[in-house]
């Protein structure tokens, strides 16, 4: 039976939900501080919460992922779309704080390195390689 279609715990469901989202805006910079789970409810959220505090054009938005715990893989092409749409009007999207696991999970889904503004290919694999084996880049 796929994971998905599993019955999960109350703790689960209760982790499965338990991003939480403060936002503040400072003139064109919108910071996000992003803790807990960061799952695709949480994704719908954050883009709820961030559209309207956003400009014409030309707003940076700063994701802090400090106080991340774990990052639903699933979320990954989500947040490249939102950053594909953001770009559309100028916006730039920034992750900061991100830990190595998170980075992880990123990597393993942005194969063109599209959220670390990094360029694809074989510098994808060194920084990946290096994620898991714990070397600093």
């Amino acid at each position: 039976m796929p994971r998905e279609m599993a019955r999960q715990s109350a703790w689960q469901d209760t982790a499965s939900t338990s991003l939480s989202i403060q936002v503040k805006q400072v003139d064109r910079t919108v910071r996000v501080t992003l803790s807990g789970t960061f799952d695709q409810p949480g994704m719908e959220r954050l883009v709820a919460q961030v559209a309207p505090r956003l400009g014409e054009t030309g707003c940076r938005i700063i994701l802090e992922g400090i106080n991340l715990t774990h990052l639903d893989y699933r979320v990954t092409p989500q947040l490249i779309r939102w950053n594909r749409m953001l770009g559309q009007f100028r916006h730039q999207l920034f992750l900061q704080g991100w830990n190595d696991y998170l980075k992880a999970i990123l990597c393993m889904e942005d194969w063109d390195g599209e959220l670390a503004g990094r360029p694809a290919g074989d510098s994808q694999w060194r920084v990946l390689d290096n994620i898991l084996l714990g070397r600093r880049s």
